[in-house]
């Protein structure tokens, strides 16, 4: 990649907040918001120039989408890499109903969230 090559990551993650951002969005510290990713409340990016960011993928109608803390757990059995977490959750996949995972916590669908979570973890581990 070069400088006027865009980065790929940009396209497969999308617009992402800063911590000051996102803590304007969620209405909390920047601290509270650190530590949210931390603990896996929020999906945090770490990039290689030192700078964390956060998937407004997660976000909807300004807040954290409910069963995201659950699926990044199971994400994190599989992979320590949150870049492929958000890979995984946010990657359009035309074939697929719905496209993309993160479509299925937006519409409540946790238990099968989960079920593809587990699934994918497994074979990120194997």
């Amino acid at each position: 990649m070069t400088d006027d090559e865009p980065n790929p990551w940009a396209r497969i993650v999308g617009p992402c907040h800063t911590v000051a951002s996102m803590a304007r969005t969620l209405e909390r510290t920047e601290t509270e918001v650190v530590e949210a990713g931390g603990d896996l409340r929020l999906l945090m990016l770490h990039t290689s120039d030192d700078v964390y960011l956060f998937p407004s993928f997660q976000l909807q109608d300004g807040n954290i989408v409910e069963g995201l803390q659950e699926v990044l757990r199971v994400l994190e059995t599989g992979t320590a890499s949150r870049w492929t977490w958000a890979q995984w959750l946010n990657v359009a996949l035309p074939e697929e109903n719905p496209p993309r995972n993160i479509t299925l916590l937006y519409d409540g669908q946790l238990e099968e969230a989960l079920r593809g979570a587990r699934h994918v973890a497994w074979s990120w581990s194997s």
